[in-house]
C-alpha cells in the first residue's frame, strides 16, 4: 500500500507500524535488512536503563570528556572544553534528543557495544546489530550497514517492549519515555502532525538511509507505533525535504489518516 508514494522518491521504504488498542498494522519490506545510522541509539538508551535499573550504573555515574572522544556529525560535545565532567543520563540525553555522536561513544564505553547486542538478543531479535561506535573505521561486519543493522520490523518490537511493556520494568519505561520525548528532530512523522497531537522517538540520518522509530499519540487517545525508514538513498541532501524524510511523512500521514 506504500508502492505509490515509493514510487515519487528516491529510496525504498521499509515500514512496521500498528495502531495500539485496535491493533491495526502496515507492513511493507518489514523484514529487509536497512542501515540503522542514529536509530541503533533506542536499544542502547534500553540498555543503559536497565543498567541503572539493575544497579550496575545509576544516571548520576560521572563520565569524563577528554579531547580524545570528540567525533564529528551531530551534537555539541564536540565544541566543549575538555576534561568536562558529565553524568550518563546527560550523556543518553545528549545521545537521544539532539543525537550527539561523541555522547553517544560515550555511552557505549560505558555500557559496552556487546552488551549491547546481548541485550538486543533478549526480545529474540536477530537483524539489530550495533557494529561499532560513531565515526570509528569500519569493521568486516559493518562495511555495508555502517554504525549497525536492523529491521522495521525488529524496531517496532522494541518500540512495542516500551510502549507495551513484557520485560521491561515501568520505571525503566518510564525513562526511557522521558528522553524520547525531548527528541528535537521533527522533520520526519512529526512534521505532519497536527497541533496537539505528539510525539516520542528516535531518528536516525546518513547520505543512503533516513529512519525515524516512535510513538504518536492523537488529542482523543489513539496511539500508533511506526518504525519507518527510507534505505537506498543515493543523493547527499542534509535538507529537511530531503527524499527519504518527505517519503516517510506521506507515508505517516497515509497510516494516520489525516
Amino acid at each position: 500500500m506504500f508502492a505509490d508514494i515509493e514510487s515519487k522518491y528516491e529510496g525504498n521504504l521499509h515500514i512496521h507500524a500498528i495502531k495500539l488498542g485496535s491493533e491495526t498494522s502496515w507492513k511493507y519490506r518489514e523484514n529487509d535488512l536497512v542501515a540503522t545510522a542514529s536509530t541503533i541509539k533506542l536499544p542502547i538508551l534500553m540498555h543503559a536503563a536497565m543498567c541503572v535499573y539493575d544497579g550496575y550504573l545509576s544516571w548520576d555515574t560521572k563520565i569524563t570528556l577528554k579531547e580524545s572522544d570528540k567525533v564529528g556529525g551531530m551534537g555539541v560535545l564536540q565544541h566543549l572544553n575538555t576534561p568536562h565532567e558529565l553524568t550518563l543520563h546527560d550523556a543518553c540525553y545528549l545521545m537521544t534528543a539532539i543525537s550527539d555522536n561523541t555522547a553517544t561513544n560515550l555511552v557505549m564505553d560505558v555500557v559496552g557495544i556487546d552488551n549491547v547486542n546481548q541485550f538486543i538478543r533478549t526480545f529474540g531479535l536477530t537483524d539489530t546489530k550495533l557494529f561499532r561506535k560513531a565515526f570509528s573505521p569500519n569493521t568486516e561486519d559493518s562495511k555495508v550497514f555502517g554504525l549497525g543493522q536492523t529491521s522495521a520490523s525488529d524496531m517496532l518490537t522494541l518500540l512495542s517492549e516500551i510502549y507495551r511493556p513484557n520485560k521491561l520494568p515501568l520505571s525503566v519505561v518510564n525513562d526511557i519515555r522521558s528522553m524520547l520525548s525531548k527528541q528535537t528532530d521533527q522533520v520526519s512523522i512529526p512534521r505532519v502532525l497536527p497541533h496537539g497531537w505528539s510525539y516520542e522517538g528516535k531518528t536516525g540520518r546518513v547520505t543512503e538511509v533516513r529512519g525515524d522509530v516512535g510513538y504518536v499519540k492523537a488529542p482523543d487517545g489513539r496511539e500508533w507505533l511506526l518504525s519507518m525508514f527510507c534505505y537506498g538513498l543515493t543523493t547527499e541532501n542534509w535538507s529537511i525535504d530531503n527524499d527519504g524524510l518527505l517519503a516517510i511523512a506521506e507515508a505517516t500521514k497515509r497510516i494516520l489518516d489525516l
